[in-house]
């Protein structure tokens, strides 16, 4: 007789206790028509169906099943049953133990094309640090490792040039808003290109043309479906009938009381509906009145439960879940999608001709737009063409937190809404400080990336950022300590060991060698560059990328290796040790091998010089296989050494912004 001890899920449970056993079991009943909350778990687990009949989601599949039917499940897999019977309970027995800990889930095998997106930046100036150590150079990284791994693998970005911040920067620089964004555009494509950042596919909005007309088809299929609706609502407006909202206006977060623009707070990352600012503000000085205006919104507030069970068992930090899932309880608000505006797309939906599309909005289709390769042709062909690469393989969005409300409910409901699947994975950053204070273009505070790869080599610039990447939590940026660790790291520490290795190597003929005799420590040592292997394929994993433990694997490992280095130097003076003087070359060797894998996503060209010095192959170099000795024997190139060169202290002065006294807005040097 089944009796319900808990409730888990939305499952009702009963566990029963098998001794003996490292197994557990647990009856389930499944109420009709209802459908569990997604979930994952460290245990390996089977379901086997004893009466009713139902549906199961895992790995991007969906199976029917009914009584004798069983499903397995890997750790870690995300799984949703639904009961497809109106009157009848769906019952199952699990059965669950602890499987072996592996980190990613059942099916993700690397044979998917990868999509990556980067959040197009707004072109009203040029990046700074804290843009680039979020989306742009994680996104980077991402692509070389799948690449390396032999991944089809595609990063896409562009520019955002509707939003309202580059109407106002426009105003402010005496520009017209299309200039203005042109001329940012090619300053941010060429920072990109300056950090080594590669692109496959670029986003460029078009208020007219086909891009448009995209767009449009895109809202018209919406409305079509009900989901875009018009309303009469109240909102704020400025004398020349412009309606005040995002950059135009500033206030209090409803949500979270801290300073806000209209539409979206940066600070907690929710909504707003400009109305509900308090204290709100033109940003130009007119004043503001309310007046009543009809309006489109999308019905975001309808697919509460399909993104409720998205954001479960979807690959993104805690900070984003928790952001999502708290607004999904709240009760989804239905986002305004039409602004009276000269700038953007103008809506060609009856009565609505007079109105902007709202530029986040928008940038759902922008992705589209991008999946579909082929651009032009009737929207369906596009949709289709979209649908391959959202359906069939994976899609990777690439954020600030700020965004990530737009990327974790709105983009996905649109996909939903269109029979698209919502990406697969969000690799997220939150807040790069400077000298612990926020990044701030008006308090004078900020580093741009131009200025500091002018003063900084490629792979130092990239490092930096990367090792102080804020994954999950804020980080800080103080360039002296930065550029101390650069030194220390590099210019010292690995230098020696490099010069050290090669000295050995060519007294032991310019060739690698095997191992011999171990002693304890060459053992323990052995067991750390194991840890090293294993933490930078985790690191690298798409599904859980870490651009900064990367960098900390990569920083870890120098360090060891010079203190192993100079352990071992007495047995390199007397042939009676040579045996286990091997041992110590071929570890030194293997460390190389660890260092030149972390180095090839952010340290491009250092990882080229160890690869030419350890004459590695394309697949020692993945960070997906597993590192091993190199064959004893094999030819060293020890000519033209790497010489990293250590960074002057007064880098660290040079790279911060020069202001002219007369105007707090920085230009771009001609």
């Amino acid at each position: 007789m089944f009796e319900a001890q808990s409730r888990s899920y939305n499952l009702e449970c009963s566990y029963v206790q098998l001794p003996g056993s490292n197994a557990n079991l647990m009856g389930c009943v499944l109420a009709p028509g209802q459908q569990s909350e997604g979930h994952n778990h460290l245990e390996q687990e089977i379901f086997i169906f004893t009466d009713g009949n139902g549906r199961v989601q895992t790995g991007g599949h969906t199976v029917d099943v009914g009584p004798g039917d069983a499903v397995l499940f890997e750790e870690f897999e995300n799984h949703i049953i639904t009961n497809t019977s109106a009157d009848i309970p769906l019952r199952f027995q699990s059965i669950y133990w602890e499987g072996e800990g592996r980190t990613a889930p059942k099916g993700d095998d690397g044979e998917r094309d990868l999509l990556i997106f980067s959040t197009p930046p707004t072109p009203n100036g040029d990046l700074h640090l804290g843009h680039l150590s979020g989306p742009y150079l994680a996104a980077d990284v991402l692509r070389r490792v799948a690449a390396r791994s032999g991944r089809k693998v595609s990063h896409v970005t562009g520019r955002d040039d509707h939003q309202t911040y580059v109407e106002t920067c426009a105003r402010r620089e005496g520009m017209a808003p299309l200039n203005c964004a042109d001329h940012y555009a090619a300053a941010i494509r060429s920072t990109w290109q300056s950090f080594g950042i590669s692109l496959n596919g670029f986003i460029e909005p078009k208020a007219e043309g086909a891009y448009a007309d995209f767009v449009r088809s895109g809202l018209r299929r919406l409305h079509e479906r009900g989901l875009i609706e018009a309303v009469t609502a109240p909102g704020y407006f400025e004398p020349t009938g412009i309606q005040a909202h995002e950059a135009h206006i500033s206030g209090t977060c409803p949500h979270c009381h801290e300073s806000s623009d209209g539409n979206a707070c940066e600070a907690c990352g929710r909504p707003n509906t400009c109305l509900d600012l308090g204290s709100a503000k033109s940003k130009t000085g007119q004043p503001l009145e309310i007046r009543e205006q009809k309006q489109l919104v999308f019905r975001l507030s309808a697919f509460a439960d399909q993104l409720g069970q998205y954001v479960k068992t979807t690959n993104m930090p805690a900070h984003v879940l928790a952001l999502s899932l708290q607004m999904i309880s709240d009760g989804l608000p239905d986002i305004a999608i039409s602004h009276r505006s000269d700038w953007g797309i103008r809506h060609d939906l009856p009565g609505f001709e007079d109105q902007v599309v709202y530029v986040w909005f928008e940038m759902a289709f922008g992705y589209l737009w991008a999946a579909g390769a082929d651009k032009g042709g009737h929207f369906d062909n596009q949709l289709a063409r979209a649908a391959l690469a959202y359906n069939e393989g994976d899609v990777t969005h690439c954020y600030g937190f700020d965004n990530a409300y737009y990327h974790t409910l709105l983009f996905p409901a649109v996909y939903m809404a269109l029979g698209l699947t919502p990406p697969s994975t969000h690799i997220v950053n939150e807040l790069l400080d400077l000298d612990g204070a926020k990044f701030s273009t008006s308090r004078r505070h900020l580093i741009w990336g131009r200025d500091l790869i002018r003063c900084v080599p490629l792979d130092y610039a990239r490092y930096m950022l990367m090792s102080r990447r804020p994954e999950g939590c804020r980080e800080n940026f103080v360039p002296k300590l930065a550029i101390a660790e650069i030194n220390r790291i590099f210019a010292e520490k690995l230098n020696e060991t490099i010069r050290q290795f090669a000295k050995i190597a060519e007294g032991m003929g310019g060739k690698s060698c095997e191992p011999g005799a171990w002693l304890p420590e060459q053992r323990r040592f052995l067991a750390f560059l194991q840890r090293q292997n294993l933490a930078q394929q985790d690191a690298a994993s798409p599904y859980g990328l870490s651009p900064r433990r990367i960098a900390a694997s990569l920083r870890d490992i120098i360090e060891e290796c010079a203190a192993f280095q100079a352990t071992q130097s007495w047995l390199f003076a007397d042939t009676s040790t040579f045996n286990y003087a091997r041992t110590a070359q071929a570890l030194t060797g293997l460390a190389l091998i660890l260092v030149a894998r972390a180095a090839d996503p952010i340290m491009p060209e250092l990882a080229a010089q160890l690869s030419r010095i350890l004459e590695l192959t394309e697949d020692e170099l993945a960070v997906h296989t597993v590192a091993s000795f190199m064959l004893g024997g094999r030819p060293l190139a020890l000519d033209n050494l790497p010489a990293l060169p250590p960074l002057n202290e007064s880098v660290a002065e040079r790279i911060m912004p020069k202001f002219d006294d007369a105007t707090t807005t920085m230009m771009l040097a001609s």
